[in-house]
Formats: structure tokens, sequence, C-alpha cells
């Protein structure tokens, strides 16, 4: 999955140190299950590992840039199907960009090739994500993408500082034709 200066790829294992950085980064554990540091051998397990998105209902993708086409490819990212759900023809999306690469477009590239994945590949018609409510740019990043808000769980995570944050639900529904479907 390719466009101009972004591609979509599966992992490998070059890139156990990006994830094993990205996933040992303590302070971003609080929006997820981690409690705990993973170790490069079992990031080489995960990256080398047998995959599969119907028996895992997963599936983490890296996203690659490029400064012109034909130039070196550096990887700046991932972003993840998660709770794929092949009969109700959905699932979650997640994106993590390297804190060095931030706001530079992106996050917002690697949703455009997901979408068209999901909806060519997969048969999708629903993508969704769940950000917590204060963290403004990743729902600012949803939005501009054309997920709508459809949903709020109050005090759904603990925060680092012990608080709680709401999380926002937003969602994307596509037709078969790759456009946006208005809910009312």
């Amino acid at each position: 999955m390719t466009c101009d200066h972004h591609r979509l790829r599966a992992m490998e294992l070059a890139d156990v140190q990006a994830l094993h950085s990205w996933e040992n980064a303590s302070e971003d554990w609080w929006m997820g299950a981690s409690v705990l540091p993973v170790s490069v051998e079992a990031m080489t397990q995960f990256a080398t590992g047998n995959h599969d998105l119907y028996r895992d209902r997963q599936w983490r993708w890296m996203l690659d840039t490029c400064d012109a086409p034909g130039s070196p490819w550096r990887t700046v990212g991932a972003l993840d199907l998660y709770d794929f759900e092949p009969r109700q023809l959905r699932a979650g999306v997640a994106v993590h960009i390297d804190v060095t690469e931030r706001r530079a477009g992106h996050a917002q590239a690697g949703l455009a090739l997901l979408r068209n994945h999901a909806l060519s590949h997969l048969g999708l018609r629903q993508l969704y994500a769940e950000v917590p409510a204060h963290h403004v740019a990743s729902l600012g990043l949803f939005e501009r993408a054309g997920y709508r808000t459809t949903g709020r769980r109050e005090q759904w995570i603990r925060t680092p500082q012990g608080g709680w944050s709401d999380v926002v639900t937003l969602q994307l529904f596509l037709d078969s034709n790759g456009r946006e479907i208005e809910q009312t």
C-alpha cells in the first residue's frame, strides 16, 4: 500500500529496535494495557511471528516515508487494526508516530492508506478510534480523516497524574465506493 511519499508494509526484523523503543515508552502506557517493559526478544518474536488477521483479530503495519519518489524509505510509525470483526465488517484503528516525526502529515497519510486497504481488500464498512478526550491533536487527526465523534465514555482511563480521562469514540462509515456514509 503506497502513495507518493508514504507506504504501509508488514513488520520485519529490522523494525525491532523502533518497536522496542515505542512499546517501552512508559509515558504512553497509561493509554493502553501495558504496565511492564517489553524485552527485545519478545519484540523480535512479535516482529517475526506468524500473524493472521482473521485468527488474531489484529494487524500492525509499519509506516514508511520517503522525501521523493525513488529515494530511500525510512520508518516513521505504525498503524494497527484491532478488534477486527469480519462478520460485522469493522475494526478499531490505532496510530503511533515516532516523537521525532510528529506533525509532518505522516499519520494522515497512513490513515488514508489504511482506509483504502480496509475497504478494497478487507471489505470493511466501518473503522473506529478511541481517543482520550484531552488528546486534542489525535482528535483533530481523526476528524480531518473523516471520522466523526459518536460517543464518549466517562472517566474511562486513568491518567499518569492519577486522575481520570474520558475517551471519545470516533467512527468512519464507508460505502462500497469508499465514500463516507452520512449517519443520521
